[in-house]
């Protein structure tokens, strides 16, 4: 069994390092859905996960291609590793960062996938049957937002200036959270996640110009998986039509370049320093 961080392990570089996700109230969950105590216990295995996430394509029609069961072990270990000599000021936005990062999911596995292209998109999806489920870790997250609006993040020699906003995301899962951060460079990282039972399912992608239309994408290819997971003919590819809204918000997110290094990883939903790695899946 696997013990990892879904974001940090998000993509053909894309790590995930934290989540200063700050304080406030979460979105609600989608009165649309409805899902039976037997479906919301559902623990799904590695293989199971594989296939919610297999076949993806992003809305350029790039494949997400899954990374192996080794490459997703790595990634976690190399976030691992960087959080833990990362400094962030104010010093409490990190207990919250790692709250978010660091919690184990126990006895759990996950899955991810990575498009190759100018603004990488990752998907991935984590299962796990100890500890809260994926609906109580997107509210215990989403409840943080406000703590930590702006801060710095030393990581690998460097500062960052960092700050965040929440997005009014809309999926077809219980619980739904977004972000969107932003480091000084204007380099950003847009994130949705979604909850059902303890199925989390999470898009990611980057770039320096993210605006609604890529927020649609990323609530397309979480759809698509909460879609398969329900029995449903759902795929996850991504389509650019639709609008939704933002509300000011913060949490964080910066970019760096570490060398892999081995570490115990971990999982979460809401990103804050994106590590740049070399691994091909």
């Amino acid at each position: 069994m696997h013990k990892t961080s879904a974001l940090a392990l998000a993509a053909a570089g894309s790590l995930a390092l934290a989540a200063c996700t700050g304080g406030g109230t979460g979105p609600s969950p989608s009165p649309s859905v409805t899902t039976s105590a037997a479906a919301a216990d559902k623990v799904y295995t590695e293989d199971e996960l594989r296939e919610l996430i297999a076949g993806t394509r992003d809305e350029e029609g790039n494949e997400l291609k899954l990374y192996s069961p080794e490459q997703v072990e790595q990634g976690g270990n190399i976030a691992n590793l960087l959080m833990s000599t990362a400094k962030v000021e104010p010093a409490d936005c990190k207990s919250i960062a790692t709250a978010g990062l660091l919690d184990k999911v126990e006895e759990g596995d996950v899955a991810v996938a990575l498009s190759e292209s100018a603004q990488p998109r990752t998907l991935s999806a984590q299962s796990g049957s100890e500890g809260p489920d994926a609906v109580e870790l997107l509210q215990d997250i989403s409840a943080k937002m406000g703590q930590c609006a702006n801060f710095t993040v030393e990581a690998l020699g460097q500062r960052y200036e960092v700050s965040s906003e929440e997005l009014q995301a809309d999926t077809e899962g219980e619980e739904t959270f977004a972000t969107v951060s932003t480091r000084s460079s204007g380099e950003k990282l847009m994130q949705v996640s979604a909850a059902d039972g303890r199925l989390l399912v999470v898009a990611t992608k980057g770039g320096s110009d993210l605006a609604d239309d890529d927020q649609k994408e990323l609530e397309d290819l979480v759809n698509g998986v909460l879609a398969k997971a329900s029995g449903g003919n759902g795929t996850a590819t991504a389509s650019p039509t639709g609008t939704s809204t933002r509300t000011a918000s913060p949490t964080s997110t910066v970019p760096v370049s570490p060398t892999p290094t081995e570490t115990d990883g971990t999982m979460t939903p809401g990103p804050t320093v994106t590590v740049t790695a070399t691994t091909t899946p």
